[in-house]
């Protein structure tokens, strides 16, 4: 893809209706033409410290296509909503500082990425992508709240 002059917008992207929904709230109220939008994804991490040659062999394969699946969804996603410009960045390690690290790198004007909505107890004692993006990013960010189903 090519890319242009505009705005860069990094988002951060996984399997979840979350990330999902962040993606779409960039690309239906946000989106510029000359944007050039960066996807970031982490992949989920695996404890590996007792498994056989096999195993590992078996949980890296299983890490290729979920990734390869995700890059292939959010490619087609860009296509239906007329993003022309962007790539796909795999990174491992922890989720947040992958984000931060490859908005730093790329020089991103936006980050986007979405939120769990875990509560306090829960985000203290996990941490949350989205509040440490919030505090170590290098330009503005913009957290998507999870979707509220109107009754």
């Amino acid at each position: 893809m090519t890319e242009p002059g505009g705005r860069r917008v990094a988002i951060g992207i996984d399997e979840s209706d979350f990330a999902e929904q962040a993606f779409d709230f960039y690309a239906n109220n946000m989106r510029k033409e000359d944007d050039y939008v960066i996807l970031i994804h982490t992949p989920e991490r695996y404890n590996v410290m007792d498994a056989s040659a096999t195993v590992l062999r078996e949980i890296l394969e299983e890490v290729r296509k979920k990734v390869k699946a995700l890059e292939e969804k959010y490619k087609k996603k860009m296509e239906e909503k007329g993003i022309e410009s962007g790539k796909f960045i795999t990174r491992r390690g922890d989720p947040g500082e992958a984000i931060v690290h490859v908005a730093e790198k790329e020089q991103c004007d936006l980050i986007i990425t979405g939120s769990r909505g875990m509560g306090m107890l829960r985000r203290t004692i996990l941490g949350s992508v989205s509040d440490y993006v919030l505090h170590h990013s290098p330009c503005p960010v913009l957290i998507c709240k999870p979707e509220v189903h109107k009754k």
